[in-house]
């Protein structure tokens, strides 16, 4: 029997942020009705899929998992990118990013504020 409170939690964080199911599913490359039955706790997203929604929607595994995730908890609005290439032209306010350009961003984020100040110098000498 599927986690009811996963799929509770799932449907909270896609609703919150506008998402539908299609676009969700998109993003994971797996089938709208595959999403759905997660939402539907017919059946649990494996190990690596938990863990990128936890990653896309800025939230930790427990509580993604057991937690009691309610939409005015929720912080701020999630980044504009996402994880995989952008497939259809109807994202109008998605950045498609491939997995290479999302690391580097990640890695610049994670810099102390003088690094980053030498990598944008170095970015606009070119």
């Amino acid at each position: 029997m599927a986690n009811v409170q996963l799929a509770k939690n799932l449907k909270t964080l896609r609703k919150k942020y506008n998402y539908t199911q299609k676009q969700l599913s998109s993003i994971l490359n797996i089938t709208r009705q595959a999403y759905s039955h997660y939402e539907q706790a017919l059946r649990e997203p494996d190990l690596s899929t938990l863990i990128l929604f936890s990653d896309f929607y800025k939230v930790t595994l427990d509580e993604l998992v057991a937690g009691v995730i309610h939409p005015d908890q929720i912080n701020e609005a999630l980044p504009i990118y996402q994880y995989h290439f952008c497939e259809t032209k109807d994202q109008k306010r998605s950045i498609c990013l491939t997995d290479s350009e999302l690391d580097l961003i990640m890695k610049y984020r994670n810099c102390q504020e003088n690094d980053q100040k030498v990598i944008q110098g170095f970015l606009e000498d070119k």
